[in-house]
């Protein structure tokens, strides 16, 4: 299962196995999808699109990979990394 949220032509995409990594960072610990994944989601897609946008990125599909090591969001359309946010 996935999950998936538009913002302005972007849609963020997070699979099975970023959602585990999600739930192995200390403060979303404990949380149960979908609420933790939808918050998630939602207090970052705003800023992320807007990054995106800014460096010239085309809207469409997005993919979300998560680096619980270095507190990463990477996004990814195919094997182009296209931004990298702090979690």
């Amino acid at each position: 299962m996935s999950y998936r949220r538009e913002k302005d032509g972007y849609t963020f995409v997070l699979d099975r196995g970023n959602i585990d990594r999600l739930r192995a960072i200390a403060e979303f610990e404990g949380r149960e999808e979908p609420a933790l994944v939808e918050d998630f989601l939602r207090f970052r897609v705003e800023g992320w699109a807007e990054n995106l946008a800014d460096a010239g990125a085309s809207p469409g599909e997005v993919a979300v990979e998560l680096d619980s090591h270095q507190r990463k969001a990477h996004l990814v359309r195919g094997s182009s990394r296209l931004f990298s946010a702090d979690i």
